[in-house]
């Protein structure tokens, strides 16, 4: 069944935006072995949230900006990441099963023109840029060809759109698939990091592009973070800025399917975000306003103080990418493909092109297994 049919016919007054966003305020959420979760508590009614209307007005999350002199303490802090301990997390990715095939007539809504998008966010394209003032260097650009995010392994990246409690309108970030039923993206996606706590109405939609939904639609069901964050009073660089999302199964192709099973997954690896040189894939929304994915390849650039467990890379990716994955050896193997990190910031200003990404360490796979765990099936 498409998303189209779906909608159809379903009730469409504010009212039922309403009661979803103030059922998903978390008063339920659970608190425990550092971790903070919570669970959708009316299964199959986000995908009737998420109208045309409100898709497109989804703008990207308002990260919370650095000061000058936040700024300027981490240019100065040189200090390098912790080097990875024996025995380190990780897990080996796949590719989609055979025979799976993106719906390419789905659409979510309409799009502006492509010239349009470019004319409205002030730029004429994209430009060679380099590095910014701190000289991290760096490769931007889209992906070539267009039609290459409907194969693995950018068919792993997407969009998670959600509502925020007490705020009007509609948000997105990046994520990615990285177990069968799982998705990664920062902790700032699904958590303030203070009050109000969880967001609400996630959906992911894989190798979303130009308001389509190639791999369909997928509602969550369960999301967890670490309390690093939850509890951390929502300010950045984190320690542990990434959280995990579990997505309903649905039929697909005629089949009942699992998301990994439709889009494949990536490996993972734990303490490898220094030193390493990473492809980085997101939707910046000062690239196509954030309509298709975006590439960056860089390498390592600095790592924050300890205490902040935080690796620097050069991009000039801002608003919308934060989730997107760090991949090491990006291809089409998953048996090398892995996952290092997800995006948690971006300076304020313009002209320091980085981004940072907490180091995944024993935290991270400890929410892993807390996820795994959670319902039979999903890793």
């Amino acid at each position: 069944m498409s998303f189209r049919t779906m909608r159809a016919g379903r009730p469409t007054a504010a009212g039922l935006g309403l009661m979803l966003c103030l059922s998903l305020v978390p008063l339920d959420a659970a608190h425990g072995a550092g971790f903070a979760s919570l669970r959708n508590p009316e299964p199959g009614r986000v995908r009737s949230f998420w109208t045309p209307e409100r898709l497109a007005a989804a703008r990207p999350l308002p990260a919370p900006e650095m000061s000058a002199a936040r700024i300027a303490e981490l240019e100065g802090a040189l200090e390098e990441a912790p080097a990875p301990a024996a025995g380190i997390g990780s897990g080996v990715g796949s590719r989609p099963l055979p025979g799976i095939r993106p719906q390419l007539s789905h659409r979510l809504f309409e799009p502006l023109d492509a010239a349009l998008r470019t004319e409205e966010a002030g730029v004429a394209g994209v430009f060679d840029r380099a590095s910014g003032s701190t000289g991290a260097y760096f490769t931007s650009h889209r992906l070539i060809p267009e039609e290459a995010d409907l194969f693995y392994p950018y068919s792993t990246v997407g969009k998670i759109f959600f509502t925020i409690p007490g705020q009007s309108g509609t948000f997105y970030c990046s994520a990615a698939v990285i177990r069968l039923r799982l998705v990664v993206t920062a902790g700032g996606c699904v958590h303030a990091g203070k009050s109000p706590g969880f967001y609400g109405n996630f959906l992911f939609v894989p190798a979303y592009r130009d308001g389509n939904d190639p791999y369909s639609t997928w509602e969550w069901s369960y999301v967890v973070a670490p309390t690093t964050w939850t509890q951390g009073g929502g300010t950045l660089p984190n320690a542990a800025d990434y959280a995990l999302i579990e997505v309903e199964d649905q039929i697909y192709n005629g089949v009942l399917r699992k998301l990994g099973q439709v889009t494949g997954t990536p490996g993972y690896v734990i303490k490898k975000l220094k030193p390493n040189h990473a492809t980085i894939v997101a939707y910046s929304s000062n690239f196509d306003l954030g309509e298709q994915q975006h590439q960056v390849d860089a390498k390592d650039f600095k790592a924050t103080s300890t205490s902040t467990n935080t690796i620097e890379y050069g991009s000039d990716m801002r608003g919308g990418s934060q989730g997107g994955p760090l991949f090491q050896d990006f291809g089409d193997n998953p048996a090398t493909l892995k996952l290092i990190g997800v995006l948690s910031y971006y300076p304020t200003s313009t002209s320091i092109k980085t981004q940072g990404a907490s180091i995944p360490d024993s935290r991270f796979t400890s929410l892993l297994t807390t996820a795994c765990n959670h319902q039979s099936g999903n890793c």
